[in-house]
């Protein structure tokens, strides 16, 4: 049921080149993709900072020097990745306008 709900939302997935952090406990950690609920984070495989059921408090930091307060519940760890899912749900506006941000800043093609 949580996999279902979790793809009600929309996505927004980074390009490499436009990622924004998530900056906790002193580390750094790549964005892969942002939702409404829920953050996907880049790790390297053997990283023992996330534990399942673990609470984080953490700031994204976004490419363009703006900064977000979360909280959430780690509840994926898999493959160089771990989800965390929020406590409080992102603002629709800072997703609408880091989408804008990801389109405005594509390579042309």
């Amino acid at each position: 049921m949580n996999n279902e709900k979790q793809r009600e939302y929309f996505r927004l997935a980074y390009p490499q080149v436009h990622r924004p952090v998530l900056s906790f406990d002193y580390d750094q950690y790549d964005i892969e993709d942002i939702s409404e609920f829920g953050i996907k984070i880049i790790v390297d495989s053997d990283d023992p900072t996330f534990a399942m059921g673990d609470h984080v408090m953490a700031m994204i930091v976004f490419p363009e020097g703006r900064e977000f307060d979360i909280g959430g519940h780690v509840v994926r760890i898999q493959d160089g990745y771990v989800g965390l899912q929020l406590d409080t749900p992102l603002p629709q506006s800072l997703i609408r306008s880091e989408a804008m941000q990801v389109l405005y800043n594509q390579p042309e093609q």
